[in-house]
């Protein structure tokens, strides 16, 4: 994890840039995540919120005016922060007082800023396919602190190895081959 010193410092940097492209009253706060603060979050990774102000009964009309209005910018901020920090992966919008910690409820919208590096390289070279999966990080945290893995996908790929190792998934494979022949047949 980052130093919670260095990530001020660049949060506040964002915030800056946030009030520049977004002006007005409506971003009440910007907050830059990190691996712990989500459990959505990989290691190595970093997600910037932007929270927008408002009544809870009006959050969705909040966001859907924010969006509509500041379209033409968000595109120009996402790129100044692909050119800026390159480990941030997501920028999601929302609004409340500071919710980290909640489990994804209540409207947003987010846009996704890349892969990181060696995931495109795996990709590019067939090694890997990539899948949107909500797994239980724990399982998969306790993977990566016993050094099995360094992300969340890098441990889904090791339990997957695991499972191909058994004989049953031979079977299972044995069966789907068999299964495949016999409607090539009809």
């Amino acid at each position: 994890m980052a130093d919670r010193d260095v990530l001020d410092v660049i949060e506040r940097e964002i915030a800056d840039e946030v009030r520049t492209r977004f002006p007005g009253d409506t971003v009440q706060r910007v907050r830059l995540l990190q691996y712990g603060d989500h459990p959505m979050i990989e290691p190595g990774d970093l997600w910037v919120r932007v929270l927008l102000a408002g009544d809870p009964e009006d959050y969705e009309r909040i966001l859907r005016t924010f969006q509509d209005a500041h379209e033409p910018a968000i595109e120009p901020f996402l790129s100044y922060l692909r050119d800026t920090v390159w480990e941030i992966r997501i920028v999601e919008f929302m609004c409340g007082e500071d919710p980290i910690g909640r489990e994804g409820h209540g409207p947003r919208f987010s846009r996704g800023l890349g892969e990181r590096l060696a995931t495109v390289t795996e990709w590019e070279h067939g090694a890997v396919t990539p899948v949107v999966a909500e797994l239980g990080p724990p399982g998969l945290d306790t993977l990566i602190r016993a050094e099995f893995a360094t992300t969340r996908a890098q441990a889904i790929r090791w339990a997957l190895d695991r499972i191909r190792a058994r004989p049953a998934y031979q079977r299972l494979r044995d069966l789907q081959r068999d299964t495949d022949a016999l409607k090539d047949e009809f």
